[in-house]
């Protein structure tokens, strides 16, 4: 199998202007060279209403990926900011939004819902009860997607609480279950350790996909692939070689009138990475 073919490169959703239809965003990510799309549950009420479609809704949706023969196959569930798992004024709003994803996630044959590491957000201040709150939380939500079959993996973020692939785990073993994971991001971790690869090696055996996000010191968001400071290839071989095969692009579109074109020199900027990182490679891999 030739190198390029032995990994997947999904597009997150939000590389496409907001006001395109799903069939053009469907294909235009399928023309542009990528594999899947990761659907974005944001705290918006255009996208978290898609969490109360009724069956008809979804299955509209289902016949339109057949149709254009490109899946959305993982959701980013970054509505957690607006009501994270550790939060007490919004515990019990948490604990539904989660139900309603996971069921949601299984109806549309979603392999895996990324989580946010966020015990608090925004009005409240994380401390050892919202830590608490959080990890009782997460295993009532990973019990219960247990019983869907539906996969739960947490993100890297960009706070303290979680901003690295070894605290993450400090989660996984506490709920110790199969359907809970990490889904480390590039950028973040690029961010919050010194050292990536260390790090990324603490989550062996328990990583189902990365998100490749260029990022700057302090800046988290909108930084072009190639402005940044995250060692692509290094961080790329590091999980390559410990047999992760899915990858997501996040990047945003900002507006841009050529989008479509963005979205074609992104998928070819990480193509390179990955050529890049196959150097980095053991030569039996």
């Amino acid at each position: 199998m030739e190198f390029q073919n032995s990994y997947r490169l999904g597009l997150y959703e939000k590389a496409i202007p907001q006001d395109i239809g799903w069939r053009e965003r469907l294909h235009v990510a399928k023309v542009a060279g990528f594999e899947y799309m990761e659907m974005s549950i944001d705290e918006t009420e255009y996208r978290m209403k898609r969490l109360d479609w009724d069956d008809r809704k979804i299955a509209e949706l289902r016949q339109l990926q057949e149709e254009e023969g490109f899946f959305i196959e993982t959701m980013c569930l970054s509505a957690q900011r607006k009501f994270p798992l550790g939060s007490q004024k919004w515990e019990s709003e948490a604990n539904e939004l989660l139900k309603k994803a996971i069921l949601f996630g299984k109806k549309m044959g979603i392999r895996f819902i990324m989580l946010q590491g966020y015990d608090c957000y925004y009005e409240e201040i994380s401390n050892e009860t919202s830590r608490l709150r959080f990890s009782k939380n997460l295993r009532k939500a990973v019990n219960f997607a247990a019983s869907h079959g539906v996969m739960l993996a947490i993100e890297t973020m960009e706070n303290d609480f979680m901003n690295t692939v070894e605290k993450v785990m400090r989660s996984v073993h506490y709920v110790n279950s199969p359907y809970l994971m990490v889904y480390p991001d590039l950028g973040n971790i690029t961010n919050g350790t010194e050292d990536i690869l260390t790090d990324i090696e603490t989550g062996r055996g328990y990583i189902v996909a990365a998100h490749l996000k260029e990022t700057l010191p302090g800046k988290f968001r909108e930084v072009p692939y190639g402005t940044g400071n995250v060692n692509f290839p290094a961080g790329i071989a590091t999980l390559y070689e410990m047999g992760v095969r899915r990858y997501v692009a996040e990047f945003w579109h900002c507006g841009e009138e050529s989008w479509g074109k963005v979205l074609v020199n992104n998928r070819r900027f990480l193509d390179e990475q990955f050529e890049k990182a196959k150097v980095l490679l053991p030569s039996n891999l």
